[in-house]
């Protein structure tokens, strides 16, 4: 490659929603002479973000992950990308009604406009629901669905019009270098296939890969590869009538870790309620071995049968479409279910920016920029998400794959 860069100040390994924005922000304030590398085609590489339901519902208990959201909420709305639809949460059972009591104490205290409605209420907004199997809901109406291709797309452009940032798609990273300083191991470089960056700084935004990479400098990023399994399923004429993307609130039937989402024509149904289905990051196979891309694996429809009936319980229309497309998608899961964020431990200026959702993309990209210029994140305090917090016994595959496997049902991430 005649234009290969052979020195950065910093390398940004991955272009999903993070590695984008983070690009973004880094030129915003002030970086210049940065690359971004991912080894999939642009604008979407294969990785989570491409498959991803993009849809934020921004009442959590956590304030940090509020923050966060919201933050990104507003950056979504500031491109444009950002489609505020609302959504409702349903219980089926007096125990998550209860919880959801509990987390209109939450919304009031973030200041999130929220209400418990009555099964009738619910039915109101969408009234292809059967209201008989459900006690109520929580409605929140800045609930919303985003574009997160096209967020990416913008802000690396952003990046690159301002003449701070060279982009290398379909480019394999091969190891990570490192030097031994005074105070410890520190980076020094990038290897790829096209040729070797020399570099001060390298970012690993790199989702499901993220410990592969982090493992080149010997580094560790705590997290495994996990499956959510997901279905797109129509048509059906009351969703095609609307003549919309989104035309109904989104819904998350929270007693049985499922949601259903409009997608023009058809529903998308998405489960969390399955057996735990972990992976081995050599496990994810290539662009070039992938039939739809690297994380969209082939689906598994036993595990998902429980979860389609209790779909076509709540929605019974469900029942008279086809699956048109389905896939056990990949995401990545934490031991405590937290992203990680900052500078490793073991290696310096090698930051992490993995476990990131779509829905808190852009506001942990701007928070890890800050955190990289001023030396720590200026408005959102982001403690529970710093790599840091891991003891070294907690980094082993093993002890990660355990709590995974226990959280994934017990804590799921709906």
């Amino acid at each position: 490659m005649s234009n290969f860069p052979t020195t950065a100040r910093c390398v940004v390994i991955g272009a999903g929603i993070v590695g984008n924005c983070l690009v973004g922000h880094l030129s915003d304030m002030g970086w210049d002479d940065i690359v971004l590398i991912d080894k999939g085609p642009l604008p979407n590489p294969g990785g989570s973000t491409g498959h991803a339901s993009n849809f934020i519902f921004p009442v959590d208990h956590s304030k940090e992950i509020v923050d966060l959201t919201l933050e990104s909420q507003r950056q979504y709305g500031a491109l444009g990308m950002q489609n505020t639809c609302g959504g409702v949460e349903v219980a089926r059972s007096e125990e998550r009604m209860e919880e959801f009591r509990r987390r209109m104490t939450s919304a009031k205290c973030w200041g999130i406009e929220s209400s418990l409605m009555t099964p009738a209420e619910v039915k109101d907004l969408v009234p292809f629901i059967n209201e008989e199997v459900i006690l109520g809901g929580f409605y929140t109406p800045s609930v919303s669905a985003v574009d997160s291709l096209e967020t990416g797309t913008q802000m690396r452009k952003r990046a690159q019009e301002a003449g701070h940032l060279k982009v290398l798609a379909n480019t394999e990273v091969l190891d990570i270098e490192t030097t031994e300083t005074s105070h410890g191991k520190a980076i020094s470089g990038v290897v790829t296939e096209n040729g070797t960056i020399s570099c001060e700084t390298v970012v690993i935004a790199s989702g499901v890969w993220s410990p592969k990479l982090a493992a080149m400098a010997g580094a560790t990023i705590p997290l495994t590869p996990a499956v959510h399994q997901m279905a797109d399923v129509g048509p059906f004429d009351v969703l095609v009538e609307t003549n919309q993307e989104l035309a109904y609130p989104i819904v998350r039937d929270m007693d049985t870790f499922c949601y259903e989402r409009q997608s023009s024509g058809s529903m998308e149904v998405g489960s969390y309620g399955h057996r735990p289905i972990l992976h081995r990051v050599d496990d994810i196979p290539s662009n070039d071995e992938a039939a739809l891309s690297p994380t969209e694996m082939p689906f598994t429809p036993d595990d998902f049968d429980q979860q389609m009936e209790e779909a076509i319980e709540l929605m019974d229309f469900l029942g008279d479409g086809e699956i048109k497309y389905a896939i056990n998608g990949l995401l990545s899961l934490t031991p405590d279910g937290m992203p990680c964020l900052g500078e490793t431990t073991e290696v310096r200026n090698l930051w992490s920016a993995a476990a990131v959702w779509v829905k808190e993309g852009p506001g942990m990209a701007q928070v890890v920029a800050e955190w990289m210029t001023y030396g720590y994140p200026r408005v959102i305090d982001v403690h529970g998400a710093d790599i840091a917090r891991f003891y070294d016994g907690e980094r082993s595959e093993d002890h990660i794959w355990s709590r995974a496997d226990e959280s994934f049902i017990n804590n799921p991430l709906l």
